[in-house]
């Protein structure tokens, strides 16, 4: 599974803990093209306390959320458009998230962050654009992130210990294969 992380990602936080759990999710959660799934599965992969995953993740998500909001509500749709290719956001998901957001008001921006259809930063955009009022952003941003963090970080923490055990089966297994195969010729010599 860490394979799949990116590796300065996965260098950040096994190196810096807390800090480098913080710091992926708020450039995740910002401009950065990073999925969230990667940051916070694999943090749970390598070892990071589902506590520390949820608290400093959401700590990140909320501020780099805050980021976009405020690129989309003082940039404009203009500069977004321009330069949201280089962060892999194309006008389809502006507009996508922006009439979600203008459909359902600030439940949109709780719905947006417990659903993974809309990438985040797109959606923080998207809030902003809409000027959807930024308290209320920031408390659903924040209430939203944390059940998403724990089934992320859950993910990571399980799939590592199952690969683990299919590891450690696989050896058992061309162990008594191995052993087997010499007993067999062993018996028959």
């Amino acid at each position: 599974m860490t394979e799949t992380i990116p590796p300065f990602i996965t260098e950040l936080i096994s190196k810096h803990g807390d800090l480098g759990t913080f710091i992926a999710m708020f450039l995740e959660s910002s401009v950065v093209p990073i999925p969230s799934e990667l940051v916070i599965a694999g943090a749970g992969a390598i070892g990071v306390p589902l506590w520390s995953i949820v608290i400093f993740g959401t700590l990140g998500s909320t501020l780099g959320a805050m980021v976009g909001y405020a690129i989309g509500r003082f940039a404009g749709l203009p500069v977004i458009i321009k330069f949201g290719k280089y962060v892999f956001i194309k006008p389809h998901h502006i507009e996508k998230a922006e009439a979600f957001a203008q459909k359902h008001g600030v439940w949109s921006v709780l719905l947006g962050r417990l659903l993974p259809i809309i990438p985040f930063k797109v959606f923080s955009i998207a809030a902003g654009l809409t000027k959807i009022p930024f308290v209320p952003f920031v408390v659903c941003t924040f209430i939203g992130v944390v059940p998403r963090l724990i089934l992320l970080g859950l993910v990571g923490a399980m799939a590592m210990r199952y690969i683990k055990v299919a590891c450690i089966g696989a050896v058992i297994v061309v162990a008594a294969y191995l052993v087997f195969h010499w007993w067999k010729k062993r018996g028959a010599v």
